[in-house]
């Protein structure tokens, strides 16, 4: 059954009241041919390429782990609006991040009217070693702009700094609460992440906590993931450590996105759920949705140590939409998407910084 959320911002029932609420607008990618001639533009499968302008999404392969996704109609007045997010795709220890994002325009010489606009993210993939290898990804971005107070709960960062505290310029963040979000730097590769008014707002103690995702945001390999969260009552506090190609901490720009009771493009169709170690069924409070039958696990063992099997009440619906997956805790361990299906749902991948097969703790979100 599909997602409802009677009690919040967003309904199953009537997306258009949200639209009238608020501006958001999004688009997401399945990245198939990771090694297409360098400068040639593809459109990857329909089924999991969309955007909300109606007009599909494209990618170029630059050079050997190195791509544009090119997202027209997105662009906005202010450049860079939004985040952006990307997962690696594939059976490898391989990794991909945002090297940066970039606002483009075709504007009429003669009036200086615009005439469309577009969102492109420079994507790119490394081996473990460091060295840009061509992958499979999956990348979304998502824009969103007014003030949504409710129980559906959604808020975004590109930090703007990699080694000081600060507050990322309004069009580089978003909080649905109307609050500034704000990074604090901890250390060399260690960042505190504030999301006031992402809070319990006095729900029941046992209330669904949310979902958060990272993603580096630099040049070269680095990896960012989310060393631990914490709901309180009136905020949310993301810890995020980035580490280097030799698994060091290592100072880092990255994105983040935080939701309750909603995908990691802000409406309802999607799931998510923190796995924190060899649970078959995951903590409900950190779940979405609850409907029957639920959220299981499959965890390999011996041979198969580091991959799982996620099943989700959304899992009819996979043969379409978008994954994202962050590790989770201490160490230099990721953890990718590998593939997703209606048959089984999504099976992750876990590696250590070496590119050696682990178990590991991780966040992972299906947006449809």
């Amino acid at each position: 059954m599909a997602p409802l959320l009677a009690a919040g911002l967003l309904t199953a029932a009537a997306p258009a009241a949200q639209a009238a609420t608020l501006d958001v607008n999004y688009a997401y990618v399945y990245a198939d041919k990771p090694s297409e001639p360098v400068g040639v533009w593809y459109r990857p499968r329909e089924s999991r390429n969309h955007n909300t302008s109606g007009l599909p999404n494209s990618v170029r392969r630059e050079g050997v782990g190195d791509y544009w996704v090119h997202l027209p109609g997105l662009g906005d007045s202010e450049a860079n609006r939004g985040v952006a997010h990307v997962t690696a795709y594939g059976d490898t220890a391989s990794h991909c991040l945002v090297a940066y994002t970039h606002q483009s325009r075709i504007v009429d010489p003669k009036t200086g009217e615009i005439l469309s606009t577009a969102v492109d993210l420079r994507v790119r993939c490394f081996d473990t070693s460091g060295a840009r290898l061509d992958s499979e990804f999956t990348a979304s971005w998502t824009r969103a702009a007014g003030w949504g107070g409710g129980l559906s709960d959604f808020a975004y960062l590109t930090s703007s700094d990699d080694h000081q505290s600060h507050e990322p310029p309004a069009n580089q963040q978003f909080n649905s609460m109307g609050y500034t979000n704000k990074v604090n730097y901890l250390g060399t590769g260690r960042y505190k992440v504030d999301l006031s008014g992402m809070g319990n707002k006095g729900l029941d103690p046992k209330a669904e906590k949310g979902h958060v995702q990272v993603t580096a945001y630099f040049e070269e390999s680095h990896r960012c993931k989310v060393a631990y969260f914490h709901t309180f009552s009136e905020s949310t506090q993301v810890e995020v450590n980035c580490y280097n190609a030799d698994g060091v901490l290592s100072d880092s720009r990255f994105t983040v996105t935080y939701a309750r009771d909603a995908n990691l493009v802000w409406n309802p169709w999607g799931a998510y759920t923190w796995i924190q170690g060899g649970e078959v069924h995951p903590d409900e409070q950190w779940t979405y949705p609850d409907d029957s039958p639920g959220t299981t696990v499959t965890r390999g063992v011996g041979s198969e140590e580091g991959r799982y099997w996620v099943s989700t009440p959304m899992n009819g619906f996979m043969d379409k939409g978008n994954v994202h997956v962050t590790a989770e805790g201490p160490g230099a361990h990721h953890c990718k998407v590998a593939e997703w299906n209606p048959d089984k749902g999504i099976r992750v991948r876990c590696f250590t910084g070496t590119g050696e097969p682990v178990r590991n703790p991780f966040l992972v979100s299906f947006a449809l």
